[in-house]
Protein backbone atom coordinates (compact mmCIF):
# COMPACT_ATOMS: atom_id res chain seq x y z
CA UNK A 1 0.00 0.00 0.00
CA UNK A 2 1.23 3.24 -0.44
CA UNK A 3 0.99 6.60 0.54
CA UNK A 4 -0.50 7.93 -2.57
CA UNK A 5 -3.63 6.03 -2.73
CA UNK A 6 -6.96 7.30 -1.13
CA UNK A 7 -8.40 5.61 1.78
CA UNK A 8 -11.70 4.25 0.31
CA UNK A 9 -9.08 2.36 -2.32
CA UNK A 10 -7.27 0.95 -0.04
CA UNK A 11 -10.26 -0.06 1.84
CA UNK A 12 -11.62 -1.58 -1.30
CA UNK A 13 -8.76 -3.46 -2.23
CA UNK A 14 -8.08 -5.23 1.44
CA UNK A 15 -12.02 -5.86 0.96
CA UNK A 16 -13.37 -4.48 3.57
CA UNK A 17 -15.80 -2.23 1.94
CA UNK A 18 -18.05 -3.03 -1.39
CA UNK A 19 -17.89 -0.30 -4.34
CA UNK A 20 -21.61 0.07 -3.24
CA UNK A 21 -20.63 1.09 0.04
CA UNK A 22 -18.02 2.92 -0.42
CA UNK A 23 -20.05 5.13 -3.22
CA UNK A 24 -22.69 5.85 -0.91
CA UNK A 25 -20.12 7.16 1.98
CA UNK A 26 -18.75 9.22 -0.75
CA UNK A 27 -21.58 10.76 -1.18
CA UNK A 28 -22.39 11.22 2.29
CA UNK A 29 -19.24 12.56 2.62
CA UNK A 30 -19.43 15.34 0.18
CA UNK A 31 -22.87 16.41 1.73
CA UNK A 32 -21.54 16.20 5.83
CA UNK A 33 -18.06 17.14 5.14
CA UNK A 34 -16.97 14.17 7.84
CA UNK A 35 -14.27 11.83 7.15
CA UNK A 36 -14.50 8.78 5.07
CA UNK A 37 -13.33 6.53 7.85
CA UNK A 38 -15.83 8.13 10.29
CA UNK A 39 -18.76 7.42 8.19
CA UNK A 40 -18.20 3.92 7.40
CA UNK A 41 -17.78 3.28 11.14
CA UNK A 42 -21.26 4.85 12.04
CA UNK A 43 -22.53 2.96 8.98
CA UNK A 44 -21.25 -0.55 10.12
CA UNK A 45 -19.17 -1.44 7.85
CA UNK A 46 -16.26 -1.53 9.19
CA UNK A 47 -14.64 -1.48 12.70
CA UNK A 48 -12.65 1.53 14.18
CA UNK A 49 -9.32 -1.39 14.54
CA UNK A 50 -9.79 -2.22 10.70
CA UNK A 51 -9.64 1.67 9.85
CA UNK A 52 -6.69 1.88 12.22
CA UNK A 53 -5.13 -0.80 10.84
CA UNK A 54 -5.08 0.50 7.23
CA UNK A 55 -4.42 3.81 7.79
CA UNK A 56 -1.48 2.50 9.69
CA UNK A 57 -0.54 0.95 6.32
CA UNK A 58 -1.38 4.22 4.21
CA UNK A 59 0.83 6.35 6.47
CA UNK A 60 3.58 4.19 7.55
CA UNK A 61 2.77 4.46 10.97
CA UNK A 62 3.01 1.98 13.80
CA UNK A 63 -0.17 0.97 15.20
CA UNK A 64 -0.77 0.02 19.00
CA UNK A 65 -3.15 -1.33 21.29
CA UNK A 66 -3.62 0.52 24.61
CA UNK A 67 -5.23 -2.53 26.10
CA UNK A 68 -1.46 -3.93 25.82
CA UNK A 69 0.42 -0.54 26.71
CA UNK A 70 1.36 -0.01 30.33
CA UNK A 71 0.06 3.39 30.54
CA UNK A 72 2.68 4.41 34.05
CA UNK A 73 1.73 7.66 36.11
CA UNK A 74 5.19 8.86 34.63
CA UNK A 75 3.55 8.98 31.19
CA UNK A 76 0.51 10.64 32.14
CA UNK A 77 2.23 13.34 33.97
CA UNK A 78 3.90 14.18 30.58
CA UNK A 79 1.07 15.20 28.92
CA UNK A 80 -1.42 17.76 30.37
CA UNK A 81 -5.16 16.07 30.22
CA UNK A 82 -6.57 19.25 28.81
CA UNK A 83 -4.35 18.64 25.77
CA UNK A 84 -4.51 15.07 25.89
CA UNK A 85 -8.64 15.44 25.10
CA UNK A 86 -8.13 18.21 23.03
CA UNK A 87 -6.21 16.73 20.37
CA UNK A 88 -7.57 13.01 21.30
CA UNK A 89 -4.26 11.68 21.82
CA UNK A 90 -2.48 9.84 24.93
CA UNK A 91 1.57 9.41 26.21
CA UNK A 92 2.14 5.11 25.34
CA UNK A 93 5.92 5.55 25.20
CA UNK A 94 8.94 7.70 26.43
CA UNK A 95 13.07 6.99 25.62
CA UNK A 96 15.94 8.47 25.02
CA UNK A 97 17.62 8.79 21.37
CA UNK A 98 20.91 7.95 20.06
CA UNK A 99 21.78 11.69 20.42
CA UNK A 100 20.12 12.09 24.06
CA UNK A 101 17.01 13.61 22.48
CA UNK A 102 14.02 12.98 24.50
CA UNK A 103 11.40 11.12 22.68
CA UNK A 104 7.76 10.65 23.70
CA UNK A 105 5.82 8.53 21.42
CA UNK A 106 1.99 9.45 21.92
CA UNK A 107 -1.15 7.01 20.19
CA UNK A 108 -3.33 9.86 18.38
CA UNK A 109 -5.81 8.49 16.06
CA UNK A 110 -4.83 10.90 13.50
CA UNK A 111 -1.27 11.07 12.86
CA UNK A 112 -1.05 13.65 10.18
CA UNK A 113 -2.39 16.54 12.46
CA UNK A 114 1.07 18.10 12.63
CA UNK A 115 -0.27 20.74 14.70
CA UNK A 116 -1.37 18.31 17.94
CA UNK A 117 2.38 16.81 17.66
CA UNK A 118 3.63 20.38 17.54
CA UNK A 119 2.00 21.30 20.41
CA UNK A 120 2.98 18.24 22.39
CA UNK A 121 6.56 19.17 21.79
CA UNK A 122 6.59 22.57 22.67
CA UNK A 123 4.65 21.53 25.99
CA UNK A 124 7.07 18.85 26.89
CA UNK A 125 10.06 19.94 25.39
CA UNK A 126 10.24 16.47 23.47
CA UNK A 127 10.83 15.05 20.55
CA UNK A 128 7.14 13.73 19.60
CA UNK A 129 6.43 10.69 17.76
CA UNK A 130 2.62 9.49 16.24
CA UNK A 131 1.68 5.87 16.84
CA UNK A 132 -2.06 5.77 15.63
CA UNK A 133 -4.97 4.01 17.47
CA UNK A 134 -8.77 4.29 17.70
CA UNK A 135 -10.32 7.02 18.77
CA UNK A 136 -12.61 5.45 21.02
CA UNK A 137 -9.76 3.14 22.86
CA UNK A 138 -7.65 6.90 22.89
CA UNK A 139 -10.47 8.44 24.82
CA UNK A 140 -11.77 5.85 26.47
CA UNK A 141 -7.95 5.84 28.21
CA UNK A 142 -7.59 9.50 29.26
CA UNK A 143 -10.54 8.81 31.14
CA UNK A 144 -9.25 6.30 33.12
CA UNK A 145 -5.64 7.44 33.22
CA UNK A 146 -6.49 10.92 33.91
CA UNK A 147 -9.15 10.80 36.42
CA UNK A 148 -7.43 7.62 38.24
CA UNK A 149 -4.42 9.72 38.32
CA UNK A 150 -4.89 13.73 38.79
Amino acid sequence: MNQGQRIGELLRAAGLVTEAQLDAALSEQSRTRRLLGEILIAHGVLSERELTQVLSNQLSVAWVSLAHVDLTDELMTLVPKDLAHKHDLIPVHFRIGEQGQRILYVAISDPTHVAAMEEVSRTTGMHVRPLIAPRSEIRRQIEVCYRARF
